[in-house]
């Protein structure tokens, strides 16, 4: 490669980075690692499970067993494309699903805790209850954690 496409790759470089940045995934990467450091090294958290992903005006759900003898924290946060995201947490009752807590404070940064009195599956549902203005998906990050084993 000539050095003169060399030259101006490098100065068409920060517009390339910036292209798609409302779009990105990687503020949400970003965010995680923040929130992974910020639990496990100043709070004595041990994370259980993170996912990051692309939600949509449906919303997104899914089960995790929660076990005795634990008090877990389960947070979750958006891009600027959502206003209001939810957390929602239900426990199964005999197939039915019953709520047991929710966030539904108006932010993109909802937060539960639940300490189980029993082992057992819940379900744990994220809803995007207000998009911004002209947008139907959004990016997210996801965290649960519980605090360390003595």
């Amino acid at each position: 490669m000539s050095k003169l496409c060399i030259f101006i790759m490098v100065l068409l470089l920060p517009l390339i980075l910036l292209a798609g940045e409302d779009t990105s995934m990687k503020w949400i990467v970003s965010e995680l690692t923040d929130y992974v450091e910020f639990l496990e090294e100043l709070l004595d958290q041990e994370i259980v499970h993170m996912q990051a992903d692309i939600i949509t005006t449906d919303g997104i759900s899914f089960t995790r067993t929660l076990h005795q003898g634990w008090t877990y924290g389960i947070m979750a946060f958006s891009d600027e494309r959502i206003e209001d995201l939810d957390i929602i947490l239900y426990i199964d009752d005999d197939g039915e699903w019953i709520e047991v807590d929710r966030d539904d404070e108006v932010d993109n940064y909802p937060s539960v805790i639940i300490e189980p009195s029993e082992t057992e599956v819940y379900l744990i549902e994220l809803d995007p209850y207000i998009f911004s203005e002209d947008y139907e998906a959004a990016h997210y990050g996801m965290v649960i954690y519980h605090e360390l084993p003595e």
